[in-house]
């Protein structure tokens, strides 16, 4: 449960720091597992996040978070689970009040694609959905309802760490 405090905070207008940003980011990617309650728990836990639909975003863009305003803009015409896919992405740079400005642009990117790709993918549902499907992406993808460059990113950014973080603590390096 968010403490009375952090919400004060927010209503305030007072910055959270990241640690109360970080506990948003968990308690809306575990206990909400679709879209449409994820945006609405925002607007309760996080009241001065705001979340908006876009059909004027630049190029490819699904989705981006500008820390100025604090505000995370999805592309409209996306479908729901890839939208639920960009705003865990979006909540990555929120989280650590980010918009991957240069100098750290690219790292702060992939920092935001590696935590929406581990809060996004079960490690069991998805080594069932590996077998299943034998690597395919795109399968793989449908069956745990994430756009195919979570699970890429999953493959490239999560998997590596787990299993660094696993033999750093078995001792072997």
């Amino acid at each position: 449960m968010i403490s009375p405090h952090t919400m004060t905070a927010a209503v305030g207008g007072t910055a959270m720091d990241t640690s109360e940003r970080r506990a948003i980011f968990k308690r809306v990617t575990s206990d909400y597992v679709t879209y449409g309650p994820m945006r609405l728990a925002l607007y309760q836990l996080a009241p001065s996040l705001i979340v908006s639909s876009s059909t004027t975003l630049a190029g490819t863009r699904m989705g981006v978070y500008d820390s100025r305003l604090e505000t995370i803009t999805i592309r409209r015409a996306l479908g729901l689970d890839v939208k639920r896919c960009v705003l865990v992405h979006e909540l990555a740079h929120w989280v650590y009040d980010d918009d991957s400005r240069p100098p750290y642009g690219a790292k702060r990117e992939r920092h935001a694609r590696k935590e929406a790709a581990d809060a996004l993918i079960d490690a069991t549902r998805y080594a069932q959905a590996e077998r299943m499907y034998e690597g395919d992406l795109w399968q793989i993808a449908d069956e745990l309802g994430v756009y195919p460059g979570v699970v890429d990113d999953y493959r490239k950014l999560v998997i590596p760490s787990t299993r660094l973080q696993q033999s750093t603590a078995y001792g072997e390096w």
